[in-house]
């Protein structure tokens, strides 16, 4: 009997000591769980990190698959929304590049974004505005001597980059993707604007720590409560941003984000001779449920691009995450390889 009053006494210790320890050890653990994940999936899609010197001195990251030598098929270069470093990107597209296995992909890293954030970032050069940010896209293509035309799309914020660079770049386009792309004031929903415009950043992407994330994924992002993940692996992926990010950083960005969008109000309407002049193809993936970018107002897209050569689809998703625990990269994948590949 004493025995087994020491046994219980023991394991109710040990479990009110690990109940004390979790806030410290759960968020390492989901951590480190969710890089070892990442780097599978992206090992498994073959995708390699690599790096280029700028002329200007500074350092251009970019995730890369190589080709099948023996298949002539364009590259494809994916353009990651706001707060969607190159790996999260390359994770997320594993279902297309499954689809897609002979093509060389090159994954974007955004400025500001993953390895190219900055402890002492400024965020005044490049900047974030539009111009700004195709421009960074324009010399790395270059850097890289991607000459040949190419298959481009853009996710969110990246939609916006790739149609300005290819108002800017007709003819180095084949085929141009746009997944929930984010034309702020002209396509995105009157509630996301209105609270862009009061700049409560922290209800956006420049959450800091669980509770905040969680509300962004759900609020924003569309996950549903029976899709929420397991509370250690949302402490991981918070405790994974703070690794890559001071604190601050995203409240400092969507900052410099507001002062440079100004001009871009119009955006559509401003290039709207341009966008009906381009000979590419254009394939837009709206999201009947996105908090963010108005479905219903991307479907303009298809007077404002030449009606023959623009084709909307809508998808049953969010601006990220999807019914039954899929999200919406999962959903946008066939659609997205047998536009690429007619």
């Amino acid at each position: 009997m004493a025995d087994t009053v020491t046994v219980i006494l023991s394991l109710t210790f040990l479990v009110g000591f690990l109940w004390f320890l979790s806030p410290f050890y759960l968020p390492i653990l989901g951590k480190n769980l969710v890089k070892l994940d990442m780097s599978s999936q992206l090992s498994k899609s073959k995708l390699q990190e690599k790096s280029v010197v700028l002329d200007n001195g500074r350092t251009a990251w970019y995730l890369e698959r190589m080709n099948n030598q023996q298949v002539k098929e364009k590259p494809l270069v994916i353009i990651p929304g706001l707060s969607a470093y190159m790996r999260l990107m390359g994770v997320q597209m594993a279902d297309l590049l499954e689809l897609i296995p002979n093509r060389r992909i090159i994954i974007f890293e955004l400025p500001y974004h993953g390895k190219r954030a900055s402890m002492n970032e400024n965020f005044v050069e490049p900047g974030c505005s539009l111009d700004a940010m195709t421009a960074c896209l324009e010399t790395f293509l270059t850097k890289i001597g991607l000459t040949e035309s190419f298959d481009l799309m853009g996710y969110s914020l990246g939609g916006s980059i790739a149609t300005n660079y290819v108002v800017r770049n007709p003819s180095n386009v084949n085929r141009l993707v746009l997944l929930a792309p984010y034309y702020y004031n002209e396509a995105t929903t009157e509630t996301y604007n209105a609270l862009f415009e009061s700049k409560q950043w922290s209800s956006l992407a420049a959450w800091e720590g669980r509770e905040e994330m969680q509300n962004w994924f759900q609020d924003w992002l569309g996950l549903e409560d029976e899709d929420m993940l397991p509370g250690f692996i949302l402490s991981g992926l918070a405790a994974l941003r703070s690794e890559y990010y001071p604190e601050g950083h995203w409240v400092k960005f969507y900052d410099q984000l507001y002062a440079d969008c100004t001009s871009t109000k119009s955006f559509l309407e401003d290039r709207k001779a341009s966008l009906a002049a381009l000979s590419s193809p254009v394939l837009v993936l709206a999201a009947t449920t996105d908090k963010i970018c108005d479905c219903e107002k991307l479907a303009n897209l298809k007077s404002i691009f030449n009606p023959d050569l623009c084709n909307i689809k809508n998808l049953d998703a969010g601006h990220c995450f999807a019914p039954n625990g899929r999200t919406l990269f999962e959903v946008a994948a066939v659609d997205t390889a047998e536009f690429l590949n007619p």
